[in-house]
């Protein structure tokens, strides 16, 4: 544990939001008593202070600390888009459009991928959200990339992105955030790093005062003595440090209880929201379908409507036809007998017309 209280509550933060969500609350519990135990109270207090990520922000945490490569295409493309909308260039803002599109679907497979399973469409809708507001906002950009996002980010599509409480910080507001390059345990971010650096200087002007004479050193040697010394006294300092440690670390157990139970219900309102979204959808398309079938069965029914009057109609035609050809057989037959009694007559009076002649001879 790092003897300065920033270093080691920069090193717990990133310990701490490296971790899957269901282990964080244990982790947070874990590093707060290691913190107090290396007397960093002030940086014990403000890590049990730290919130929960929400699913959809645990997903986008863990693609960025994974250094997945289309963070950097967030952060480039977001600086194209924020200086074309600030130059009022709508052609350049067209052209980017497709590159946006695809970023935003190359950006929740990836959470999915990181987040090592499926989400469901409400946190994929939240992840996606997330992408769009880094776009528009630097600020915003600062805090999705920080791999410390507590909240989904949402952007209305004018005005600055809502950063309260999305984000890790320490009490004077420094956004803790991840080390490029690294993931590991016991990372700083860079507003962590440089005041660190600021004070790493201080021991170092400590040193070139202290004196190298031997009146310096049995001062030192009183000192730790005299610190024995209290150590051994029973009933001391340290013991009520201990019983005040106890009693911080149960106030601060019960608020992160309500804390967590408070989440856990926002994530809970978030699934039956969603869950009763997907049942009026689901309704609305049962309905739809009904209405769909009952149109069909009203198409049939005019359909067969049409085929029965059809099939009388042809029936009808049928007989019709039947009784022409049955006028036709008998005016053919009639025919047929008329010609074979011309035929007959002709005969006879071709018959009369030769004794005819043979009388008149005669």
């Amino acid at each position: 544990m790092p003897a300065d209280p920033d270093e080691a509550l920069a090193h717990a933060v990133q310990a701490l939001y490296a971790v899957p969500a269901a282990e964080f609350v244990a982790t947070r519990t874990a590093l707060a008593k290691e913190l107090r135990g290396a007397r960093h109270r002030d940086a014990a207090k403000e890590l049990t202070g730290m919130r929960k990520p929400s699913v959809s922000a645990a997903a986008v945490n863990a693609l960025v600390r994974a250094e997945d490569p289309v963070v950097d295409r967030l952060v480039e493309l977001g600086g194209a888009m924020r200086q074309a909308t600030s130059a009022l260039d709508g052609r350049a803002l067209a052209a980017l459009r497709t590159d946006r599109d695809e970023l935003l679907r190359d950006w929740v497979r990836a959470a999915a991928e990181h987040a090592g399973g499926s989400l469901t469409p409400s946190v994929e809708a939240e992840v996606r959200d997330t992408a769009v507001a880094a776009l528009a906002d630097a600020d915003a950009t600062q805090v999705v990339t920080s791999g410390s996002l507590t909240r989904a980010l949402s952007y209305s599509g004018f005005g600055e992105v809502d950063l309260a409480d999305a984000v890790a910080r320490t009490s004077t507001g420094v956004v803790l955030t991840r080390i490029e390059g690294g993931r590991g345990d016991g990372e700083v971010g860079e507003d962590g790093a440089a005041e660190l650096e600021e004070g790493d200087d201080e021991p170092e002007e400590e040193d070139e005062l202290e004196g190298d004479g031997d009146e310096d050193d049995e001062l030192q040697d009183e000192d730790e003595l005299e610190g024995e010394d209290a150590e051994d006294e029973p009933g001391g300092e340290e013991e009520l440090d201990d019983e005040e440690d106890d009693e911080l670390e149960d106030e601060e157990d019960d608020h992160l209880d309500v804390d967590d139970l408070e989440m856990e219900l926002d994530e809970a309102e978030k699934v039956v929201a969603a869950a009763r979204a997907e049942r009026r959808r689901r309704v609305r398309a049962e309905t739809d379908a009904a209405d769909r079938v009952e149109e069909a069965a009203a198409e049939v029914s005019r359909a067969e409507e049409v085929l029965r009057s059809a099939q009388e109609q042809l029936s009808t035609a049928q007989r019709a036809l039947d009784e022409a050809q049955t006028l036709l057989t008998t005016a053919q037959d009639d025919r047929a007998d008329a010609e074979e009694t011309l035929r007959a007559a002709r005969e006879r009076r071709d018959e009369a017309r030769v004794a005819l002649e043979e009388a008149e001879d005669a």
